[in-house]
């Protein structure tokens, strides 16, 4: 199962309908010869239903707060529509898409960060169910919801699980479609490839910054741990031409 890509689906890409139809169409073609695991987070969905609802968003740092009724409300934006949508898109290409949660099969089992309330940070990936779907000829598509030990339902960051998951098979790619062209340097051109050990140097001369770096950091520690590249690429290009930045050892 080394040969997995792990593909990281921005939830900021489903605001662009174009872009996402797009990706959808390229993934359905790609998935015809590589073995693929999509996850998905879905920022603007749960903005959208929390704003419905009359729930306010509370962030602590610059990260949500995820309160009883703000869990509710996340687990069926992710889990109830952004999840099926993206399913059942795949499904009408000719994809056999399965849609799940990381809290299905106990795929991700959590410790609570207690300062953000009900949200989660994988502390063990089951990837028995995955394995069973893919040798089964299905695609999986998960979302960004896992489970404490006591099986309640946490929020995960999704970066964060798709690198829990691409290590947990060691996969041969990690990708992360963003809304920009990869790692930027100070020109706001496209870095082609970083050295993991180029890393720490970039963050400390501010070449990386703000939202980039616990992305950079999530790459680094999936090389590390036996990732062979993570890429972060530019999602409105498509899946097809990887426009961004490669990670590697």
């Amino acid at each position: 199962m080394n040969d997995i890509t792990v593909i990281k689906f921005g939830g900021s890409l489903t605001k662009n309908k174009d872009a996402q139809k797009k990706f959808i169409k390229e993934l359905a073609e790609i998935s015809k010869t590589q073995k693929i695991v999509l996850v998905h987070g879905g920022g603007p969905e749960i903005n959208n239903l929390l704003s419905r609802l009359n729930i306010e968003s509370k962030f602590v740092n610059g990260l949500r707060y995820t309160d009883e009724q703000t869990l509710e409300a996340v687990e069926m934006a992710l889990s109830g529509k952004v999840n099926k949508m993206l399913t059942a898109e795949l499904i009408s290409c000719g994809v056999k898409a399965v849609g799940i949660s990381a809290r299905d099969g106990a795929i991700a089992v959590c410790d609570v960060k207690k300062e953000l309330g009900f949200v989660g940070e994988p502390v063990k990936i089951n990837i028995n169910l995955i394995e069973t779907l893919i040798n089964g000829g299905f695609f999986p598509v998960i979302s960004s919801v896992g489970m404490a030990e006591d099986t309640r339902a946490l929020n995960i960051n999704a970066d964060t699980l798709a690198t829990n998951i691409a290590i947990s098979f060691k996969a041969a790619k990690l990708i992360f479609l963003t809304d920009v062209a990869g790692v930027l340097d100070k020109d706001k051109k496209t870095i082609q490839e970083i050295k993991i050990n180029e890393v720490d140097n970039l963050i400390k001369t501010e070449v990386i910054t703000g939202g980039m770096i616990p992305k950079i950091n999530s790459c680094k520690q999936a090389v590390e741990k036996g990732v062979k590249e993570v890429l972060i690429v530019d999602g409105v290009s498509g899946i097809k031409k990887l426009n961004g930045t490669v990670i590697k050892n």
